[in-house]
């Protein structure tokens, strides 16, 4: 039993290890990845694009201010981050 229950405590260490190395891991690299999303928006691409770098500049001082998160510039999601540059 107590096998089992340690296997499982590595499977959901393993796992939130997995589900969090997918951020990025600074404000410019989130920014980075909106932009390479706006690129695909058609039309819109050049407005979201503008909207990305903004929010890299805004993110940095959220951080700065202790809340690391990027906040997606279509629909709010947030993205945590580690680093506030």
């Amino acid at each position: 039993m107590r096998h089992i229950a340690s296997a499982f405590v590595l499977a959901v260490v393993v796992t939130a290890a997995a589900s969090t190395s997918a951020f990025a891991v600074s404000c410019t690299q989130q920014g980075g990845e909106c932009r390479s999303w706006a690129a695909g928006q058609g039309a819109q691409a050049a407005m979201f694009s503008a909207k990305c770098n903004a929010e890299v500049k805004t993110c940095i001082n959220r951080c700065k201010a202790g809340n690391k998160v990027f906040i997606g510039v279509s629909q709010g999601l947030q993205y945590p981050i580690s680093e506030c540059k």
